[in-house]
């Protein structure tokens, strides 16, 4: 399981708790989303989460902090849009995430095509680029964004953005991470979007995947207040004892 958390400088005080909190609750590793003024695969809750932190005043220095202090317990994937890691020069950005402590990154609106010079940068900076893989990727696509991708292949579930609506259903869902599989047999495939309980984590896992993203569900429960301990014991209810998860 990997948790999904904004990076906001308001939270920076709690930063450490909350990830001794994820990792208790049976996060195997994390994603730290920067925020981005036009994002274009997030949903509202996430949308709103990255405007707040914006608003705050975030820079790319607290991300550097926080990647600092989460990889202290976690492994630490950075996900953030093109445009922040081109104003600052992607080579320089990525020496920077990797001097950090991350061991990844994810741009969701990073194409296949648009990635050789992404893909460099990150081995020259011993950084793993995770590329996403859509529904819609026809087999040969799929092939083609796996063998491109390394660290993990990160499997959108379906169609859309980040949020409430549910995962494709189990039906179509099994033969996709089938696909992802066997394009990408070196790699863990991860699946996300639309995995915000015990439901649609266990139907991911049941699927196949390696493991599943939680991003907008956790959002939701600390935007309504919830505490560290709170959110561990909610962790826990996603991937039980009994279907751990292979992430």
């Amino acid at each position: 399981m990997v948790p999904y958390l904004m990076v906001d400088r308001r939270r920076r005080r709690r930063l450490a708790g909350t990830v001794r909190a994820l990792e208790q609750g049976g996060a195997a590793a994390l994603e730290l989303g920067f925020p981005f003024s036009d994002p274009i695969a997030d949903g509202p809750t996430l949308e709103a989460a990255a405007d707040r932190s914006l608003a705050a005043g975030t820079r790319w220095a607290d991300l550097r902090a926080a990647v600092s202090v989460a990889s202290a317990r976690l492994p630490t994937a950075v996900m953030t849009y093109a445009n922040p890691v081109w104003s600052r020069g992607v080579a320089r950005a990525l020496e920077e995430l990797r001097a950090a402590g991350a061991t990844g990154l994810i741009v969701p609106d990073l194409s296949f095509e648009e990635s050789a010079p992404w893909r460099s940068a990150a081995r020259r900076a011993r950084l793993s680029l995770v590329l996403l893989a859509a529904p819609t990727a026809s087999p040969a696509r799929m092939r083609a964004i796996a063998s491109a991708s390394s660290g993990f292949l990160y499997l959108v579930s379906r169609f859309g953005i980040t949020g409430r609506a549910p995962p494709t259903a189990s039906r179509t869902l099994r033969p996709l991470v089938s696909e992802a599989h066997r394009a990408a047999p070196r790699l863990p495939v991860l699946v996300g979007f639309g995995i915000r309980d015990r439901s649609s984590a266990r139907q991911a896992l049941a699927s196949g995947a390696d493991g599943i993203v939680v991003g907008s569900a956790l959002q939701e429960r600390l935007d309504g207040g919830a505490s560290d301990s709170e959110v561990e014991r909610w962790l826990h209810t996603l991937v039980p004892p009994s279907q751990p998860d292979k992430g």
